[in-house]
């Protein structure tokens, strides 16, 4: 009864830290446990990661390799003490880099990013979907530059930034999978190689490259382009370009 008591706490006590990787097995069921090393006082930590939650970020943890972790700390009735991870990344820009040029390699030998996959918008769409974060200008700056043709939005909030984001966008746009739709807009603002980490994601890529109608991917970044906007048919740089995508039949019907 008191570990119970005790971990209504600590499922409470989310964190973010970053260390290196000293052990990693995974476990018949699926679910990975692994040791985080500290490597300023060799300070060790305990760690799982279940099936479900490790298939989605499409990293296969190494002994040495350095990563970020988001979780909380839970105590098991038999085996003590451990972290649960709900996310992990690669700590560092220059393996981050790495492992972005290595799906972006892979996805292109497979044809995901062909221009014959490319999908033209449907002439006069009204049906719209749209994944973004309600925080922020975003979408503001879309639907203020939409154009009054009589559209009808659906939008479902979602985080966009790093690794945390990832399950609530393939939720997203899974969730629209069933919706009646003549076209999905995805979209941030611009930001940094780690932050936009979400939109390399190898199953959210797919997941975009497949979906029933055409995809806007209006996804602002600096140098290198995110990968779901490679996947996208169309890949406008801002919000406002998205919306002047959708209302330019319109627009050119008044003329």
């Amino acid at each position: 009864e008191f570990i119970e008591l005790l971990n209504i706490g600590l499922n409470k006590s989310q964190v973010k830290m970053a260390g290196e990787v000293s052990e990693a097995k995974i476990n018949p069921s699926g679910h990975v446990y692994f040791v985080l090393k500290d490597k300023k006082d060799g300070s060790v930590m305990n760690c799982a990661i279940w099936k479900h939650r490790y298939a989605i970020y499409g990293i296969e943890l190494r002994e040495g390799m350095e990563i970020i972790v988001f979780g909380h700390p839970n105590v098991h009735k038999t085996y003590g003490f451990s972290f649960i991870a709900e996310t992990i990344e690669i700590a560092g820009e220059g393996e981050l880099k790495k492992q972005y040029e290595e799906l972006k390699k892979k996805l292109e030998e497979e044809g995901v990013f062909a221009q014959s996959r490319k999908r033209l918008l449907p002439k006069y769409p009204q049906k719209i979907g749209v994944i973004t974060s309600r925080q922020g200008a975003v979408l503001a700056d879309f639907l203020n530059n939409l154009g009054k043709f009589g559209f009808k939005v659906k939008m479902i909030d979602s985080r966009v930034e790093g690794q945390q984001a990832v399950a609530d966008l393939l939720a997203s746009i899974k969730t629209f999978k069933r919706q009646d739709i003549e076209a999905l807009v995805i979209m941030r603002g611009g930001g940094s190689l780690e932050a936009m980490m979400a939109f390399n994601n190898e199953l959210l890529v797919r997941e975009v490259a497949n979906f029933p109608v055409p995809v806007i991917a209006a996804i602002g970044h600096d140098k290198d382009a995110p990968l779901i906007t490679l996947a996208a048919d169309s890949a406008p740089s801002t919000p406002t370009a998205a919306a002047g995508l959708l209302s330019e039949s319109w627009g050119q019907a008044l003329l």
